[in-house]
């Protein structure tokens, strides 16, 4: 499109439009992509074109439009934003940077070889790939106008998608179908919403696409020429009742059928309504009056009536719907006027005013707020980028449900919301304490899915306490947060008291009074130099094994001789555990100490994690140890360092403590063979409990040990020497 053919576009609605400057505009950037190309072979400045058009189609104005133009010369060329500035002023400078910002946060797909991978690897891809999906949606929050640019500059961009590597489509089409398309949703502009989504599930799922595709053009004539009849018998219900208006006929999106197929569990040949009928009418009094008009004509679904004029759903689309019976052939309809027709299709844009410094529409205002307000929310309430990218998704590309409380207030949810949602709707309280619901009178479990008009009334105890089992039936991220925060407190109060029992404990072995130190300015200092807010947090962490109570204890008497650094020998002359551990970060990374954990007593050539902690470097445990499975998104990849022999001079190795359990018959000289098969490996025993057997009852007697090894490989030895010793029934490591 030439300069004069955009012009055009832009005067036909906005004949004040600062042709000057989008002249100037255009010459940059054409100027600035001299040279480039697609993929496709065009001139890359053809994409910048396209997507001012697709702005023009929206009816923006002037500078959204120039900043459509110039979109990818700040990330594509040497041009500067100050240079920009200077040039175009700080409005388009702007436009123009955040649309490049949100352009750097790139989706990785996973691998096809990711099964073999490690778990820690495939979960810390993961980690990442939800992290670029929050930063991405972040930054669609800063200006409604830049998101607008970026639609415009996907859209195009997945029209010319097959040029592209398909590991690159795969990528693109992904993130549409993932964020693109469920922000236009929540934007409400459809006309871009449905071309996203047939785009992006046509390359990531072509076979499926192609066949609803075919299955369409095969009757097309036969449904065009059933919704020219629908079309005249409307219009002349219409007229009978003086309201003249627009009757046409669409089929839905190919993308839209494939989910009714895949949520009914139906095939293509049983889905009726395939079609769709919009009317357009003047004014809001002739809504209603049509679907009178409709009823009183036709039968119809009670139940798949809705009234989204008199409740606008939160991106502020507005119509009235219905699906009449023609023969028994259902067909979905839409009433609405011409600006709720504009608002359907173009969303927010359409609240955009189109010449410059007039502001944005109240109602526009309303709906950019709540997108920004859903994005806030859970920001402030997610601590995970995952949960927070789930979250999202629930809450950007849900259908609503209406229902009341037993008082008659409305309440607006995500379909396939539950009476717990609607439970934390009304209040946090009231979700935490919920022990039961009625549902229209009726006693119903709280797990029961709302429908529109449902009454719903929530019954609470004081003793009531949320359940974990809730969060894999709630929908709304405002119940789901409000549950994980409430275990999260629990765990937390549970920790705290733990961490106090422990360091209480270890005082006492280290003959201090515990009353004397508890709360002492000492220990409110330890806190500081660790930089911990009181001494509730330093509890939760040594009741969290992020802390070592010994430790802290050392630390208030450092004159106390601290038992584990008197020697860097032990009682048989070898070199303990090396501070930091024995490990290291993929790739060398430094993220600061490095501890093994006591919770697992990893060892060389065990599998082993690394536990990203706050503000602690990284502590090491073996693959599954149960403490760090809640947060697979703190997972690092670690390694052993490769160790020298210990043979021809070198130093020993580091030898590390290992508790194993024998169980065994109760027969003299039994625990003497078990430590005489030990000592022939040089392992150094530490510990030591015989007792009768608790644990199986084929067993006698069971050894509690706990032993120093340089790894797996001498661990191993060791539990095959005792399990061939006679009477031994099992020998297992304990942690």
């Amino acid at each position: 499109m030439s300069i004069k053919s955009l012009v055009n576009q832009i005067q036909a609605y906005n004949p004040d439009a600062e042709v000057e400057l989008l002249e100037r505009c255009y010459r940059f950037a054409q100027e600035a992509h001299e040279g480039q190309q697609r993929k496709s072979g065009e001139p890359y400045f053809t994409h910048c074109v396209k997507t001012a058009e697709i702005l023009a189609e929206l009816r923006l104005d002037t500078h959204t439009i120039c900043a459509g133009l110039m979109h990818d010369v700040l990330e594509d060329t040497g041009i500067t934003r100050q240079e920009m500035k200077i040039r175009f002023g700080a409005n388009i400078a702007n436009l123009v940077e955040g649309v490049t910002k949100i352009g750097q946060y790139k989706l990785g797909i996973a691998s096809q070889t990711t099964e073999t991978k490690s778990t820690v690897e495939h979960r810390v891809h993961r980690k990442r790939q939800a992290e670029t999906y929050r930063k991405l949606l972040l930054a669609t929050a800063e200006d409604m106008r830049v998101i607008l640019i970026k639609l415009a500059d996907r859209l195009h961009n997945m029209e010319t998608l097959e040029f592209l590597s398909s590991e690159k489509c795969q990528r693109i089409a992904k993130e549409t179908l993932e964020i693109y398309a469920p922000i236009a949703h929540r934007l409400g502009i459809w006309r871009i919403m449905g071309r996203l989504e047939d785009l992006a599930f046509k390359h990531l799922y072509p076979i499926e696409y192609r066949k609803i595709a075919d299955l369409l053009n095969q009757k097309l004539t036969e449904r065009e020429a059933y919704c020219e009849k629908m079309v005249k018998q409307i219009r002349e219900e219409l007229e009978k009742r003086n309201v003249f208006a627009d009757v046409h006929g669409r089929t839905k999106h190919i993308h839209s059928i494939h989910q009714k197929i895949q949520q009914k569990g139906t095939p293509f040949s049983e889905i009726r309504d395939l079609i769709g009928l919009r009317i357009l009418v003047k004014t809001e009094a002739d809504c209603y009056i049509a679907l009178g008009a409709l009823h009183s004509k036709w039968n119809y679904h009670p139940d798949r009536l809705r009234d989204w004029i008199g409740q606008p759903k939160k991106n502020g689309y507005q119509s009235l719907h219905t699906t009449i019976l023609d023969d028994g052939k259902p067909v979905e309809i839409q009433i609405r006027t011409y600006q709720m027709h504009k608002i359907a299709e173009d969303g927010i844009a359409a609240h955009w005013s189109y010449k410059e410094g007039l502001p944005m529409s109240q109602q526009g205002l309303s709906i950019f707020a709540s997108y920004k307000q859903v994005l806030e929310d859970i920001q402030e309430t997610q601590d995970s980028p995952h949960h927070f990218v789930e979250s999202m998704k629930l809450e950007l590309f849900q259908d609503e449900v209406y229902v009341f409380s037993p008082k008659g207030d409305l309440f607006k949810l995500p379909a396939g919301a539950t009476a717990i949602d609607f439970a934390y709707k009304i209040h946090t309280d009231v979700g935490h304490t919920c022990v039961g619901t009625e549902v229209n009178g009726k006693v119903a479990p709280i797990r029961r899915v709302l429908e529109n008009g449902d009454q719903v009334n929530i019954r609470t105890q004081p003793n009531g306490r949320p359940s974990r089992s809730w969060l894999s039936y709630v929908k709304t991220a405002t119940a789901r947060t409000k549950i994980n925060q409430w275990f999260r407190e629990k765990d937390k109060a549970e920790a705290l008291e733990l961490g106090k029992k422990l360091l209480a404990a270890e005082l006492r072995v280290s003959y201090l009074n515990s009353r004397n130190y508890l709360n002492s300015e000492k220990l409110h200092d330890i806190a500081k130099q660790l930089k911990l807010k009181n001494l509730d947090e330093l509890f939760v962490r040594i009741g969290n094994a992020d802390e070592s109570a010994t430790q802290v204890v050392n630390l208030l008497k450092p004159e106390v001789p601290k038992p584990e650094t008197e020697s860097s020998e032990d009682v048989n002359g070898r070199r303990k555990p090396e501070s930091p551990p024995a490990v290291k970060l993929e790739n060398d990374i430094d993220l600061g100490m490095m501890r093994i954990m006591k919770c697992c007593n990893p060892i060389p050539g065990d599998q082993v994690v690394g536990y990203l902690t706050r503000g602690r470097g990284v502590s090491v445990h073996r693959s599954g140890c149960i403490r760090i499975l809640d947060e697979p998104e703190r997972l690092l990849t670690v390694q052993w360092n490769e160790k020298p022999s210990s043979e021809n001079g070198t130093p020993p190795l580091p030898v590390y403590p290992v508790k194993i359990l024998v169980e065994c018959n109760d027969r003299p000289g039994m625990l003497g063979e078990i430590t005489t098969a030990i000592a022939q490996y040089k392992v150094n025993i530490r510990s030591g409990k015989f007792e009768p057997s608790a644990v199986h009852h084929d067993a006698e007697a069971s050894d509690n040990l706990t032993i120093d090894v340089t790894g797996a490989e001498q661990l191993e030895a060791v539990l095959q020497a005792i399990r061939g010793l006679k009477g031994v029934q099992r020998v297992t490591r304990e942690s």
